[in-house]
């Protein structure tokens, strides 16, 4: 039996969870259940009950509750030697007070980048540049924590002149695009800051970066996420490096919401053939 939680794929049973919390039938069909199809939108809970039965699951979000958040990608890219900007987790804005403030110290040359653990998009995203932004960032931290939210890192700059490259990986397959902020005013390269899709600009570093996602989703079994690189543009041959996972991700640089899940209806339909089940059990709402 396939169950589906995904609202646009139905399976032999669909269930759609309004609040994020699982009932008895709902935990009934997870017992029962061959393959699971699990939303975007992954509840924690949703993943811990069904990681625990002897279902297949789609997506493969191990990594992504395993290294949660930005913290936790920070110990993902170290522990694999993947290359990324060199990057500090804090548990609290305390920790950092407590390690930076008494000696007037900084954790990176400045500019340095603060981000919040758990925030997409260019969110809690702060570029520090004196003293005055940092203390600024400290208690726009201190906010998230009171709000349930702790956690943080800071992260070396990485000069890209405004381009940051994106590589969504979708089952076996790689798309790639640049999200460029240049001319903006932008710094921070994020379609929410205005920042415009771009698929022909640089391929050379287009491949390399896809080299890289390849080698992550081979590394740990990711097949559905969008992964951003940064490259020193400065250097005569820059080599990218892995800003952060994105496991909710926009689909504008995919062609809109319903090719992004034409794209994906195919690669659950060659996934389920590939484990031996019938891919027309599956229909694409």
């Amino acid at each position: 039996m396939i169950l589906s939680f995904h609202s646009c794929f139905l399976a032999d049973t669909q269930v759609i969870l309004g609040d994020g919390t699982l009932d008895a039938h709902d935990r009934h069909h997870i017992e029962a259940a061959d393959v699971i199809i699990l939303p975007q939108t992954c509840p924690l809970e949703l993943y811990q009950v069904c990681k625990k039965t002897s279902a297949l699951l789609f997506p493969n979000y191990e990594a992504r509750f395993k290294y949660p958040g930005k913290t936790g990608q920070s110990r993902l890219f170290k522990e694999f030697g993947l290359p990324h900007p060199k990057t500090k987790p804090w548990p609290s804005v305390k920790a950092f007070r407590n390690k930076h403030s008494k000696d007037r110290s900084f954790p990176h040359k400045m500019p340095f980048v603060i981000k919040a653990d758990k925030t997409h998009e260019a969110e809690g995203v702060h570029i520090i540049q004196g003293s005055a932004i940092l203390e600024s960032a400290l208690e726009a931290m201190e906010r998230l924590e009171a709000s349930g939210l702790s956690g943080f890192v800071s992260q070396e700059w990485i000069e890209t002149e405004g381009n940051v490259l994106r590589v969504v990986i979708m089952g076996r397959s790689l798309r790639s695009y640049w999200k460029r902020a240049e001319g903006s005013g932008e710094k921070v390269a994020a379609i929410s800051r205005g920042a415009k899709i771009d698929e022909n600009w640089r391929p050379d570093l287009q491949e390399k970066g896809k080299t890289q996602a390849q080698r992550l989703s081979a590394a740990t079994g990711i097949n559905l996420a969008a992964i951003d690189f940064v490259f020193p543009l400065s250097h005569p041959d820059p080599q990218p490096l892995f800003l952060e996972v994105n496991y909710s991700f926009g689909r504008q640089g995919l062609g809109g919401f319903r090719n992004f899940y034409l794209l994906l209806f195919a690669v659950l339909q060659e996934w389920l053939a590939e484990k031996g089940f019938d891919p027309n059990s599956v229909t694409l709402l």
